[in-house]
């Protein structure tokens, strides 16, 4: 998700920056890193009654302090908090089966919106996205991590004949609502069809148009708890108007869904609308706090471990692979990462409790045994795995045996988060040893990658520095062997660099 204006959802402002990560690389003829971007968030004052009959267990919610955030409500003394009838909001959409099930077997509804607890023993169904419609992703990366990210993605081909051959809106993706809930659109004078996320602050300055949708599924205490859509196509609109994506969406501000329910469609640009450059057409989601800042939000741990387990393991191996022309670097982010919706999440963002974790997909207490630790594959890193020579992945620091080549070769070296320093020890016939650094990332820099120039025959070995323990990977092959590196086969889309100034 890449910088909001101040859009309203009803109940959220979304206002994002993104910072562009660079790599420090030494000795090295090709770098790949990735964009780092937040949201923040405010709302209007929603108030709902005490509930008598149901006490949270899990931690107040934390209220980050800006400038630009609006009061937040008076808090109640009764801290329990009472589900919100909403029998009085019809439904205009209609459920969709999106299992074998029939829908007219289903129990009927009960319009209520619980506290977010209510998530942590029974999981949503539903994903937000069809999985044979999405070629990668990455879940909710937490503030203990290398280089945190404030909601989850999923990314869509914009090859795929599907979308090329797409007349109407109902020929795209479909979005599902993922819980029972209320929508919410935004409140004039802004739109839900038409959010700029403006990078003017760029050079060259650059922006984009996407759409948003927000659910309210949840409560804890005095604040509603939202599961935000935000639709990033990754265009300009210049060539469509104003309110092209109108058409997009299904629902209506205030109006009842449920689980299941289509409330959308996502529109997947062909490369000839996509901004250049590696920047994957995408629905970012989450869950955002009621009133709150920046990382007010919840890792959106409210699915089954089915759906969980299927979307892990399209963000470890995405469908069109890592060379993808739909590529974008924001799909590092998931690289390796264990399974599960958040990732070195800390107290704050824990739906469940008020506790650090480092994975979390369940209710928070069967997560604490969960092993958080990624692993980068080192046979995955672009060469052939018939063409590899040597391969090495691990953790933490560590010096390889000497190793004879008899060939020109090449490395490449991936690291999940710095500092991380990767050394080349050469042995020199004549018994001297020189070290060479061949790439390195600093502090709180997240998914890396670096392939080597041509390095002569002779015997080395490898020195990797990782005090961090996030993990690494090495992989060797003769110099004259292909390699599929990330960003490599993009198309030329269309802008940046050249656009046209930002409408805001």
């Amino acid at each position: 998700m890449k910088n909001y204006p101040l859009i309203h959802i009803k109940t959220i402002i979304i206002s994002v920056s993104v910072i562009v990560l660079t790599s420090c690389a030494a000795n090295t003829t090709s770098t790949i890193t990735q964009n780092s971007s937040t949201f923040t968030q405010t709302s209007n004052s929603i108030t709902n009654q005490p509930q008598a009959s149901q006490t949270p267990t899990h931690h107040p919610t934390q209220i980050v302090e800006s400038l630009s955030l609006t009061a937040s409500t008076t808090a109640t003394k009764n801290t329990k908090t009472e589900l919100i009838p909403t029998v009085q909001i019809a439904s205009t959409v209609q459920p969709v089966n999106t299992t074998s099930i029939n829908p007219t077997d289903k129990p009927p509804v009960i319009q209520t919106i619980p506290d977010i607890s209510f998530f942590a023993s029974n999981k949503s169904q539903q994903f937000l996205v069809d999985f044979d419609h999405i070629i990668a992703g990455h879940p909710h990366v937490g503030q203990r991590s290398p280089r945190p990210h404030n909601d989850a993605q999923v990314y869509f081909s914009n090859s795929d004949n599907r979308w090329l051959e797409a007349i109407d809106p109902s020929d795209y993706p479909p979005i599902y609502a993922v819980a029972n809930g209320i929508v919410q659109l935004s409140d004039p004078p802004n739109y839900h069809y038409y959010n700029v996320i403006d990078h003017s602050e760029y050079d060259p300055p650059w922006w984009h148009v996407g759409y948003t949708i927000a659910i309210r599924v949840a409560t804890y205490q005095n604040h509603n708890i939202n599961f935000l859509y935000s639709m990033e196509p990754y265009i300009t609109l210049h060539n469509k108007p104003m309110d092209f994506y109108k058409d997009f969406i299904l629902v209506e501000d205030n109006q009842w869904v449920n689980e299941g329910d289509i409330i959308g469609y996502m529109y997947v640009p062909p490369f000839s609308e996509r901004l250049s450059g590696p920047k994957s057409s995408h629905i970012a989601f989450g869950l955002l706090k009621d009133k709150g800042g920046t990382w007010d939000v919840y890792a959106p741990a409210i699915f089954s471990e089915q759906i969980v387990e299927q979307f892990a393991n399209i963000y470890r191996n995405p469908t069109e692979g890592w060379n993808s022309t739909s590529y974008g670097y924001d799909w590092n982010r998931g690289r390796g990462l264990p399974t599960g919706m958040g990732w070195m999440i800390t107290g704050s963002e824990n739906p469940f409790g008020d506790h650090p974790l480092d994975v979390l997909m369940y209710d928070g207490i069967i997560d604490k045994t969960l092993p958080g630790a990624a692993q980068i594959n080192s046979l995955s890193l672009g060469f052939s795995e018939q063409d590899i020579l040597y391969s090495k992945e691990g953790h933490g620091n560590f010096t390889s045996n000497a190793i004879t080549i008899t060939t020109d070769w090449k490395a490449i070296v991936a690291s999940i988060g710095g500092p991380t320093t990767f050394n080349i020890i050469f042995h020199e016939n004549s018994g001297q040893i020189r070290k060479t650094q061949m790439f390195s990332t600093r502090p709180q820099q997240n998914y890396a990658m670096s392939i080597s120039p041509k390095i002569n025959p002779g015997q080395v070995s490898f020195e990797i520095l990782d005090e961090s323990n996030w993990g690494w990977a090495i992989a060797l092959a003769p110099a004259n062997s292909p390699i599929d590196m990330p960003g490599t086969l993009i198309p030329e889309g269309y802008c940046p660099p050249g656009c046209p100034p930002s409408p805001k």
